[in-house]
């Protein structure tokens, strides 16, 4: 390895090319953490050279690490492999760039060949692939074009021309639009550029003045002591001769992965995904070729690089992009245990490591490793997305109500496997949905829903990926923290338990949509369920009013306030008041509504209330109180019961396969009968 300093003037006007590799991530500097501070360093630089300062030191811009390409032909310009410091080497580019056009701006030809100097190699007529060696810095695939465009532009104006989509729409405002709504590339060019015109035509370069506004105004030019060319050339001079890096080129022996992942680009640490991909392709490279490695990038990884990825979501106390979450989903999926998220690139290593069970490594190539990630890939987007028509997409847009992410592992390997068909897919994961449902209803803990459902996956690999398989394993849990409720417990529960207490509005919302669905049979497949629909009560949690007890009985205050903190139910007063509001909130007493049903009359008496809900007729659920005369206890349980037996059908365990409809159908209380709060 040899390293040392060097002025960023004398690493770029060699006729080299430095080339970014495939698997490094695209260009992320951004306008806070790096443009500013960057142009602030200049800018104190120019001012230096302008009030002719002594220039003691250089200011350091970090390392770049290169490693030498063999040179097939002696008409090959040399080019060098990034390591590290393709942020840094493609900013100073987009600088560059940027004052060459402003050169151009105000006629000063000279500083504007000068510039381009620094940006494309010379002789195009002596190299072999002119159209690519030109470049001094050949950027990651997807930069390419962009970046290929902005340096190779003939002036601002043509650029201008072929982005006018991200320039502000007057072209008396010569100016990109804000730089957080355009490609980086184009963001970091624009800003440069702005800030190069600011001092050139103001006083900003006369002495160290207050930081310049964020938006300058463009139409004023104030007149100024030095000449605009001079301001210029020490703004770019500044860079190529004030600058330094620490040039480090790698040796042949030289680990270039080992020294990649020790290092950081300025202020943006790399993603843990990032030095995934970085890992896996630094592999192909070496393996198969720098030539096949991208196009195998470019077939099968090109995928993640979608916007999709770059997602931020937010899961248990982690906040990170949705490709770090798809990860760390496909290796505890793979492994089978849990893994430490914030040590992913380090579990993506273990991973591929040989099991102690066996010496054989867990993929015979490196392309057999990228496309086993880009068919899980391809199952998590779907998963996420919902947006097919598939049992998955199905599944998910249920299962995203009930919030329970520690199921993804499972769902990967699930929908992944080849040993099950579809219909046993699609069965499975109705299952899996009947289980964490049951669980919530019947107030079961999901605290180990993690170990679980890890320990699922070790099951089935072990004796076989077959849907009976997949449902004994959950179906022979028989602590509280796994076991699947059986219908008796889940029909009483349901239909007693006060859920939009325990459960909460969007869970109750979801099991009412279900409810919803079912009622409508056929006609569900003929009409959407309208949007918007929100929960209400049928007889209002504020019923003390409107809403008298039987038997003309009228509690005292008392009885309402002690009814707060006691849970016995008996005939007294107290009790029938705390049997009420228990019942109010069960599913019995609770249906769906549309935006369009008035608030007003929520608190009003059933028969007002009733009529408001017969104009929601649209919704199956409403008919099955707006035929009542009255609404109290008794209606409440009976629907409840009601709505409890249809729960059974729409999230089935293993015993609804032994059971026929009709013996269910036995199993309905009879009319006006009602079980009790501890039947």
């Amino acid at each position: 390895m040899k390293a040392g300093p060097v002025e960023i003037g004398t690493l770029l006007q060699n006729r080299n090319r430095y080339c970014v590799p495939i698997y490094q991530r695209r260009y992320v500097w951004t306008k806070n953490k790096q443009w500013e501070p960057f142009w602030q360093d200049i800018r104190t630089k120019a001012i230096e050279r302008l009030a002719g300062r002594e220039r003691r030191f250089s200011h350091f811009m970090g390392a770049v690490v290169l490693e030498s390409r063999a040179k097939p032909s002696v008409r090959q310009v040399p080019s060098f492999q990034v390591v590290d410091g393709q942020q840094r080497l493609t900013t100073f580019q987009m600088f560059l760039t940027a004052a060459r056009h402003y050169a151009q701006r105000i006629g000063y030809s000279t500083a504007s060949s000068n510039i381009q100097r620094f940006v494309m190699n010379s002789d195009p007529q002596l190299m072999e692939q002119a159209d690519v060696e030109v470049y001094k810095v050949w950027p990651t695939q997807g930069d390419r074009e962009i970046f290929i465009d902005i340096v190779s532009s003939e002036d601002r104006a043509s650029l201008r021309k072929k982005y006018s989509e991200y320039w502000y729409k007057k072209w008396e405002r010569d100016q990109v639009a804000e730089y957080g709504h355009v490609p980086n590339l184009l963001g970091a060019y624009g800003y440069f550029y702005d800030r190069i015109r600011h001092s050139v035509e103001t006083d900003d370069l006369h002495s160290d003045l207050e930081e310049v506004p964020e938006e300058v105004e463009q139409t004023e030019v104030t007149e100024d002591e030095i000449p605009c060319e001079l301001k210029l050339d020490a703004i770019w001079q500044a860079l190529l001769e004030e600058f330094k890096v620490v040039e480090i080129v790698l040796d042949e022996g030289d680990d270039a992965q080992v020294i990649f992942e020790t290092l950081n680009d300025r202020g943006e640490p790399l993603l843990a995904a990032d030095l995934i991909r970085n890992n896996i392709f630094q592999r192909a490279d070496a393996n198969i070729g720098p030539a096949k490695a991208e196009k195998l990038f470019s077939t099968h990884w090109a995928p993640f690089d979608d916007p999709f990825w770059s997602a931020q979501e937010k899961q248990g106390r982690y906040k990170k992009q949705r490709i770090e979450f798809f990860l760390a989903n496909f290796i505890a999926g793979k492994i089978a245990s849990d893994i430490t998220i914030s040590k992913l690139f380090s579990e993506y290593k273990a991973f591929l490591r040989p099991s102690k069970d066996s010496m054989k490594p867990r993929y015979s190539t490196v392309e057999d490793e990228i496309l086993d990630l880009k068919a899980y890939g391809g199952i998590y987007r779907e998963f996420i997305e919902r947006e097919t028509n598939s049992a998955l997409s199905d599944f998910s847009r249920r299962l995203r109500l009930w919030d329970v992410t520690t199921a993804n592992p499972l769902v990967l390997r699930l929908w992944a496997s080849g040993e099950l068909s579809a219909e046993e897919k699609r069965r499975a994961l109705d299952f899996l949905l009947s289980f964490i449902v049951r669980r919530a209803v019947c107030g079961l803990t999901n605290k180990n829903y993690n170990n679980l459902f890890l320990a699922a996956i070790a099951h089935v690999d072990k004796v076989g990926w077959t849907l009976s398989a997949f449902r004994r394993f959950f179906l022979d849990q028989k602590s509280d923290s796994g076991r699947l409720p059986r219908d008796d417990e889940f029909r009483r529960l349901l239909a007693n338990t006060p859920i939009y207490r325990t459960l909460g509005s969007a869970k109750t919302r979801a099991l009412l949509l279900a409810v919803e669905r079912k009622k409508r049979g056929k006609f569900q497949e003929m009409q959407d369920l309208p949007e918007g629909l929100s929960v209400e009560h049928v007889m209002p949690s504020a019923w003390r009013t409107n809403w008298p007890m039987m038997d003309n009985l009228v509690p005292s205050d008392w009885d309402f306030s002690q009814a707060l903190y006691s849970s016995r139910e008996d005939e007294s007063p107290l009790g029938r008041i705390v049997r009420r509001n228990r019942l109010k909130d069960t599913i019995g007493n609770l249906t769906l509504v549309t935006p369009s049903f008035n608030s007003h009359v929520s608190n009003e008496a059933f028969d007002i209330k009733r009529k408001e809900f017969e104009e929601q007729s649209v919704l199956m659920m409403t008919r099955d109180f707006v035929k009542k005369s009255t609404w109290c206890e008794t209606e409440i349980e009976e629907r409840g019961k009601a709505i409890a037996l249809q729960a059974c059908e729409i999230w089935p365990s293993q015993e609804l396969d032994e059971i026929t409809l009709t013996e269910i159908s036995s199993l309905a209380p009879a009319s006006g009968r009602a079980e009790g709060a501890g039947a």
